[in-house]
């Protein structure tokens, strides 16, 4: 429950942050996004989470490619969606070895728009 609460206050820090920061895809029409890291025991989770003050319908498509030197790992989820009003939702989750170099594809549609949500959080240990 820690880490949930933690995803929903670094929402409202990354979306705060976001709209500063001159890249509003992410923020507009009130939707917040991005992806929340958590390194333990050698490994990365990565979470696609996404929050809106209204019901919010739409497609997602989270996909990760990790690099190390024990090889690759090519990840993709996504598909359809539908969140409460003013809920924080993972809509996607993968864990990798935490020494991999990761590239990080998140993107939401909904409202007729694309979110770009590719941009992390916070890296919790």
């Amino acid at each position: 429950m820690p880490f949930t609460l933690g995803v929903i206050a670094l929402l409202a820090l990354g979306g705060a942050a976001l709209a500063g920061s001159g890249n509003p895809a992410p923020t507009q029409g009130g939707v917040s996004c991005g992806v929340a890291t958590r390194t333990a025991h050698g490994m990365t989770t990565f979470q696609g989470v996404v929050e809106a003050p209204g019901k919010l319908i739409g497609d997602y498509r989270f996909a990760l490619v990790g690099k190390s030197n024990g090889g690759s790992s090519t990840i993709s989820q996504g598909g359809p969606f539908s969140i409460e009003a003013g809920t924080s939702t993972i809509l996607g989750q993968a864990s990798l070895n935490a020494d991999a170099r990761v590239d990080i594809d998140f993107t939401v549609t909904a409202k007729g728009q694309t979110y770009d949500c590719s941009q992390r959080l916070t890296a919790q240990s």
